[in-house]
């Protein structure tokens, strides 16, 4: 059966596709007026697709989630986690209402977020988190990945790249590689070339 992808997939608000993408914004509108979250295009969306687990090395996250929070983001985050990051999330979503949503696991939700959403957040090598990254990708969405041999970290002055990448398992590289995609995030065709080679593979 042939990946499900935004140019078919009848749970999103607008389909689209690679020569398409500024019609992805809507889907943005409408999943942050959907799940409560503040839309400003200016604004990145930030997701994670995948349990909330040591496993998965989701702490590194969790350190650095107060200093992403200074930034100019929201985040969505969908996934059935360990108690003790489930209610470290869900208290911080608590606190900051229209900026970050626990969504509850299940796929049309994550096919939602992904159309809605700008970048992906990977702390993880397992296959499962690695899996929804590169669904995420098809949607357009760009990761912030640990190194990753079916990635390409993208180099401004070539103007290559589908994913912007940190080498150490730290939540300090998590942030840096954040810093610079929202750094990127600012110029909107740029951006939608990252989009593109990541849609593209």
């Amino acid at each position: 059966m042939e990946a499900l992808a935004p140019t078919r997939d009848n749970k999103i608000q607008q389909t689209y596709d690679p020569k398409s993408l500024q019609d992805k914004s809507k889907n943005k509108a409408a999943f942050c007026q959907d799940f409560g979250l503040k839309y400003d295009k200016k604004t990145a969306l930030l997701c994670v697709g995948y349990p909330l687990t040591e496993e998965n090395s989701i702490d590194l996250l969790k350190k650095a989630i107060e200093g992403l929070l200074e930034q100019n983001i929201a985040i969505a985050l969908s996934g059935i986690g360990s108690p003790k990051y489930q209610d470290f999330f869900t208290d911080l979503a608590g606190k900051h209402p229209t900026r970050m949503v626990i969504l509850s696991e299940n796929e049309e939700n994550k096919q939602k977020m992904f159309a809605a959403s700008d970048i992906f957040i990977n702390t993880s090598t397992k296959k499962d988190c690695l899996n929804q990254m590169e669904k995420a990708m098809t949607y357009g969405v760009v990761p912030v990945s640990l190194t990753n041999n079916n990635l390409m970290d993208y180099n401004g002055v070539k103007e290559e790249g589908n994913a912007f990448i940190y080498s150490k398992k730290s939540p300090w590289s998590l942030f840096s590689g954040v810093i610079r995609a929202l750094e990127n995030f600012k110029f909107p065709y740029d951006w939608k070339a990252i989009q593109v080679s990541a849609m593209e593979g």
